[in-house]
């Protein structure tokens, strides 16, 4: 703002205009003080003993903010592989007859997943995976106590390949789209399930629902939300077949059938007409504007694309 005063005094007769100017912080003094939210910043955390290890884990495919905590005691300076998978068990409940615990190496490749004991549920006391727990940073100034070190174990849980068929590679189906030779349903399938992670529509998912029954799926399931019902689902499948509704990837991951393959319906995948699909498998489908996460996508173990001649 640019406010003049019309001087009368000690300006020799003369009127002057003297500019004046007035910033945004200069006229908070004007506006009511208002209370900061409690919903500012982080939320409070607890109180965590910082002589026990962190252990970080999260099924592949989920996200860090999804991640689950175990508490690990710090008996020797280092963790094993056996006492990492054990506290993940009993505390995590991980069912290691179905998945498989890599950790997160930094020291010698720069970021990546060691697996740990992966073609076996219990661990060799002779292949034993070792490692050293970090011991407290250095004092910064004399007579203040260290801080400790990040004592954190990343873990994540990888399906384990089902015996008879090849774990999923995702790049690998890409390359070998072009040698699919038919997109129809094997004659011999065994069962399918349809489901969509985050949908934005609900009408949509009503339209999906009636669709996939339509077409023979086995069961329905939303990952994220709930589902209401809807008009455009004029069979009502929820009520011809099963309709699971999982709070998110964790649970899915849990709830999979085993055996079962993982399909993502998104773009830059095997085109349908091109497709081979599993004997057995669970089809993932997005939200409308932002589709499958790509996390999701790496999950999985084929990628399937719909093609279309306009995209929004």
């Amino acid at each position: 703002f640019d406010i003049s005063l019309n001087c009368h005094s000690d300006c020799q007769g003369r009127i002057m205009w003297l500019p004046i100017i007035f910033t945004p912080a200069t006229l908070l003094f004007a506006a009511p003080a208002t209370p900061p939210s409690p919903m500012r910043g982080p939320p409070m955390s607890p109180a965590l003993d910082p002589d026990r290890i962190i252990v970080r884990y999260m099924y592949d495919g989920g996200a860090l903010a999804h991640a689950r905590i175990c508490l690990l005691d710090d008996k020797a300076g280092v963790v094993t592989g056996s006492e990492l998978l054990d506290v993940l068990e009993t505390e995590g409940g991980v069912d290691f007859s179905r998945f498989y615990a890599s950790v997160y190496e930094t020291e010698l490749s720069g970021g990546g997943w060691v697996p740990i004991n992966r073609n076996s549920v219990s661990v060799d006391s002779n292949d034993d995976i070792q490692l050293p727990i970090p011991p407290p940073m250095p004092m910064d100034q004399e007579g203040e106590e260290p801080a400790p070190a990040s004592r954190r174990i990343d873990v994540k849980l990888f399906p384990r390949p089902v015996e008879g068929r090849p774990e999923r590679i995702h790049d690998s189906e890409m390359a070998n789209a072009a040698a699919q030779k038919t997109g129809k349903l094997p004659s011999s399938l065994g069962y399918y399930g349809v489901g969509v992670m985050g949908p934005k529509t609900q009408p949509n998912v009503g339209t999906l629902w009636r669709s996939a029954y339509q077409l023979g799926a086995s069961f329905l399931f939303t990952i994220g939300q709930r589902y209401r019902a809807q008009s455009t689902d004029t069979v009502k499948a929820p009520t011809r077949i099963p309709l699971f509704e999982l709070d998110d990837w964790e649970a899915f991951a849990k709830f999979a059938p085993r055996g079962a393959r993982w399909v993502a319906v998104e773009m830059g995948g095997v085109p349908l007409e091109e497709f081979e699909h599993p004997h057995d498998a669970v089809y993932i489908l997005g939200s409308e504007d932002t589709g499958v996460p790509n996390s999701v996508v790496r999950s999985c173990h084929h990628v399937v694309s719909l093609d279309s001649e306009r995209y929004a």
